[in-house]
């Protein structure tokens, strides 16, 4: 039974590392969503391995593998457009004030209590620093990127901005406009690539339901499967379907990151 269970577990993995081994992931809030589909399609593969043998624990593996990450690509989709809708409001406001504020630091001052979403806590945190280090102090506090993107983006944004002298208001201008296209971009995005992203899900289990259904239903069936030709075939399967779904599912992956 171990060595089954282990043939099944390497078998497993051997499928779905083109899905879930993409690309580097030195983003720390890509890293963390990845968590739960990896644990998922551990243990589902486990289990699997351990009760019915190599050809179930690749079927389930590639199953919940796929259907974790169609979910995980749609949930990060739907953030990536909230962050991004924060962001578009927030540059709005704030290049308005600047058309009435005399510094960028008066602008921020101003715009910080009017934003909403994401980027709320951090345009208010960022005011806090401009007030107590400076402008040049906080941009570098947030440069690093630690509490996201968009805190980095914000501070380089009011670095840019306050080092300008008097052409800061055109800046935050143009900023608005690019702020309202990537919060277009990442609405497109997720209308028309991250929504779709669920029919792999359902083709991956329609296409399991039908192998093991035909087999519950026919005995020769079941025992070919279960035999070891069926279970070569069946991890060739496996193979093959999570290959298939492992390029829109990494491209879309590499996109939102």
């Amino acid at each position: 039974m171990l060595r089954v269970a282990a043939f099944g577990l390497a078998g497993a993995g051997a499928a779905l590392w083109t899905l879930l081994g993409t690309g580097p992931r030195s983003d720390r809030a890509a890293a963390e969503a990845m968590r739960w589909p990896w644990l998922a399609t551990g243990i589902a593969v486990f289990v699997s391995g351990l009760a019915l043998g190599p050809t179930a624990a690749g079927l389930s593996g590639a199953i919940v593998g796929i259907c974790s990450w169609c979910a995980a690509c749609v949930a990060r989709s739907r953030r990536n457009v909230a962050a991004a809708e924060s962001v578009a409001q927030f540059a709005a406001v704030l290049a308005n004030q600047a058309q009435v504020s005399r510094t960028v630091v008066d602008a921020l001052e101003t715009a910080a209590p009017l934003a909403t979403g994401p980027i709320a806590k951090t345009a208010s945190r960022l005011v806090d620093e401009c007030r107590s280090v400076g402008v040049e102090a906080a941009a570098l506090q947030f440069a690093d990127g630690a509490d996201g993107p968009v805190a980095a983006w914000l501070a380089d944004v009011v670095a840019v901005a306050a080092a300008s002298g008097g052409q800061w208001v055109p800046i935050l201008g143009v900023l608005e406009a690019e702020a309202a296209e990537a919060a277009g971009t990442a609405r497109h995005f997720n209308r028309h690539v991250a929504a779709n992203l669920p029919q792999l899900a359902l083709a991956a289990v329609l296409g399991a339901a039908v192998a093991v259904g035909s087999a519950l239903v026919s005995p020769d069936a079941w025992a070919w499967m279960t035999g070891p030709q069926g279970q070569r075939v069946g991890l060739a399967g496996v193979v093959i379907a999570v290959a298939t779904c492992a390029r829109p599912l990494s491209s879309a992956w590499e996109t939102l990151r």
